[in-house]
């Protein structure tokens, strides 16, 4: 998918619905217009407390995620990748 918006939440080409969710959950915690599904979650600017806001919102869809796997996945494309195979 691609979209261009100025919206928040909008995002850059995303392979499957679990990376437009996750990426629209990115991109709303940290006030972008879009987001990069291959660049770092800190290199977008977020924090560790910003991590921790974001696993909560994402265990709505998600209730076994846990925080080490964002850190271990940490790009949108590298998370998608793993919820879709759980």
């Amino acid at each position: 998918m691609t979209e261009t918006s100025s919206e928040p939440g909008a995002v850059l080409e995303l392979d499957g619905p679990a990376a437009e969710v996750i990426a629209a959950v990115w991109a709303e915690a940290l006030g972008l217009d879009e987001v990069d599904p291959d660049m770092g979650f800190f290199d977008l600017g977020a924090s560790s407390s910003t991590v921790v806001k974001v696993v909560r919102v994402l265990r709505v869809r998600w209730p076994d995620l846990q925080l080490v796997q964002v850190f271990s996945h940490p790009t949108v494309a590298q998370l998608a990748e793993l919820l879709d195979d759980a």
